[in-house]
């Protein structure tokens, strides 16, 4: 939930990958992604992925091989795609990449481009990629591809604008003479001729710039990843000094003064070209892209800023090129780039293989929520006629937003005018907590199900005489793709599951308890439960096979392992009490379990088990 809209999230999965770096750009409703290494891939509409043959050129091989890609100090992780850009031809596309390069002897910043030939239900990378320009200088350093920048805007037919980072300060500390050169390019804003390479610089001063985007008026907004406490929020002033490494509004990290800066100048950006905003403490700003304001009117004239070691959004609301206010929505996850997709959908992609899709939440998007003049139902019939992957999940999730998203809530923590339906599946009607049932249902014995869920949905009343529940005039085919999406959404045990855990064997045996592993889900089962049995805690290690997939908080901080602690709060499946987990969607070498118990003000730890997945 934003302050203005709620939203949706739908994930879709890469290959495994860790590392900074990686672009993505869409094609029409699909997307065009490329890993930090250089691999393409396609992101359909509907989720599929599918790899492309051919990689951005990097010589990424004869890196590894040679003294700077064996020197401990290296950082492989650093060499990267740094941004791609694709333009439209009656063939298919151009693409253009900025990427690091192996020459065999030092690492340059480079612009590539190659063709995308569109066939009916494919594309083909052309092999043959073209150089249009490398940065100078070519660096001979082990760290190079730190701060690399490299992000790209169209200008015009035959020019591109590139932003080029300083690469962490080549040849020392940040080196005053050596970022302002005017044959270097590095820590500067470009304009390149495609077909010729020139280069003509428009601004300078800026050390690692990662977004890049143009509003509707023309402005053009660049956002510059700053030390500790300096990201900044830049409109383009063409023949502009942006300050680094001479001023900054931040510090070095252990909150050093960077040697470049006068102490009397630290924390001030006096002399240069000033920032519109500027984030103090620093969330690592990284792409940047202006609202699609007929999806999102309430966004109208916003900016979309992504954050590295945020792990979240910020929303900035302008007035012409006045910052006003900047929200904060706080999404879990590291953001390497964002996208706005045709259909209004927010992509977003993360550093650990993975894109997330936003898109605003139809729930509220019902005639009583526009009786009310809600403010999230606002321009709901532009949303309800976008259009919506032919899946029966993403169907059910429409069709649940408009007739039940209103009274009903997938939270477990609160009713609406209906009850709360996290757990339906396998319980009796008319039986949860806090809510007061009419008489048709708390006397019922029906147990939902999908198809009960689909019958009562089709006609309440003739299901259940009395029901207070009105007809919404929902087809049968509706009906049943709504309790679809309610029985994986609320991620707790369906009637089939409810089979398979009683046909499975626990992967953990206890006298209390008994853990099954199915699918992607851990399964807590007890014997003997009554309902809102809430007497134990279960904790949860999870031990990934890569340390780099722990989430950034728990590496900095040296912890080697992933800690859920859940409370069960006894489910009646069967007899059996049965609490549901998800796992994490990464790679998995370990489980261990355990419960606590409460004695007197604290707990004991009753028992605990593991689950090994690999060697």
């Amino acid at each position: 939930m934003t302050h203005l809209y709620p939203f949706e999230s739908e994930s879709v999965r890469l290959e495994s990958f860790y590392g900074s770096g990686g672009a993505m750009e869409s094609i029409c409703e699909d997307l065009l992604v490329a890993t930090p290494k250089g691999k393409l891939a396609l992101v359909f509409r509907d989720g599929t992925v599918e790899y492309l043959d051919g990689n951005v050129p990097m010589n990424y091989t004869g890196l590894e091989s040679s003294p700077i890609g064996e020197n401990p100090d290296f950082a492989p992780y650093s060499f990267r795609v740094a941004d791609i850009l694709l333009k439209e031809t009656a063939e298919g596309y151009i693409l253009f990449a900025t990427h690091h390069y192996f020459t065999g002897e030092c690492i340059r910043f480079r612009l590539s481009s190659t063709t995308l030939l569109a066939g009916e239900e494919s594309l083909t990378v052309s092999p043959n990629w073209r150089t249009i320009f490398d940065a100078a200088p070519c660096i001979p350093h082990t760290k190079t591809a730190h701060q690399s920048g490299g992000k790209m805007l169209t200008d015009g037919e035959n020019h591109l604008l590139v932003t080029i980072g300083d690469h962490g300060g080549y040849g020392g500390w940040y080196e005053k003479d050596f970022l302002i050169a005017p044959d270097d390019h590095l820590g500067k804003l470009v304009r390149i001729a495609i077909e010729t390479g020139e280069v003509e610089t428009l601004a300078i001063g800026f050390r690692n710039s990662q977004g890049l985007a143009r509003d509707a008026d023309g402005n053009i907004w660049v956002t510059d990843h700053g030390p500790r406490g300096g990201d900044e929020l830049n409109l383009l002033r063409e023949g502009g000094d942006y300050g680094w490494p001479v001023v900054s509004y931040g510090v070095q990290y252990g909150s050093e003064i960077p040697p470049t800066i006068e102490e009397e100048n630290m924390g001030r950006h006096d002399g240069f070209q000033r920032p519109v905003f500027s984030w103090v403490p620093s969330p690592a700003i990284s792409a940047i892209a202006v609202n699609d304001e007929e999806h999102l009117p309430l966004w109208k004239d916003d900016l979309l800023v992504a954050s590295l070691t945020g792990d979240s959004l910020f929303r900035v609301r302008r007035h012409g090129t006045d910052v006003q206010y900047v929200e904060k929505i706080e999404l879990g996850y590291r953001i390497r780039d964002i996208e706005i997709m045709p259909d209004g959908r927010i992509a977003l992609l993360h550093d650990r293989g993975r894109i997330y899709f936003l898109s605003r939440s139809l729930r509220y998007c019902n005639e009583e929520a526009r009786k009310q003049r809600n403010v999230y139902s606002a321009n709901c019939e532009a949303i309800a006629a976008s259009p919506t992957p032919d899946s029966d999940t993403a169907a059910g999730a429409r069709l649940f937003g408009l007739h039940c998203g209103s009274c009903h809530d997938l939270n477990s923590e609160r009713h609406g005018s209906g009850p709360h339906l996290v757990g339906v599946i396998g319980r009796t009607a008319g039986e949860v907590g806090g809510f007061n049932f009419s008489e048709a249902l708390r006397s019922s014995d029906v147990v939902w199900t999908r198809d009960s869920i689909t019958q009562f949905l089709t006609n309440p009343q003739q299901f259940a005489p009395g029901t207070s529940m009105p007809s919404s005039g929902i087809t049968e085919e509706e009906a049943r793709a709504i309790a679809g999406y309610i029985a994986g959404a609320t991620m707790m045990p369906d009637d089939t599951l409810r089979t398979v855990v009683g046909d499975s064997q626990p992967a953990i045996v206890r006298s209390d308890f008994d853990v099954y592993l199915i699918e992607n889900r851990l399964i807590y089962a007890k014997e003997q439960c009554v309902e809102d049995d809430t007497e134990a805690s279960f904790f949860l290690h999870i031990d990934p096979i890569d340390a780099n997939d722990l989430p950034y908080d728990r590496k900095q901080y040296g912890f080697d392992n992933l800690d859920f602690i859940f409370d069960h709060h006894g489910k009646l499946i069967d007899g059996d009490c049965v609490a549901t987990v998800p796992l994490p969607d990464y790679d998995i070498a370990a489980i261990r379990t355990g419960q606590f118990v409460p004695v007197g003000d604290g707990y004991q730890h009753l028992w605990e088990g593991e689950i090994r997945l690999t060697e």
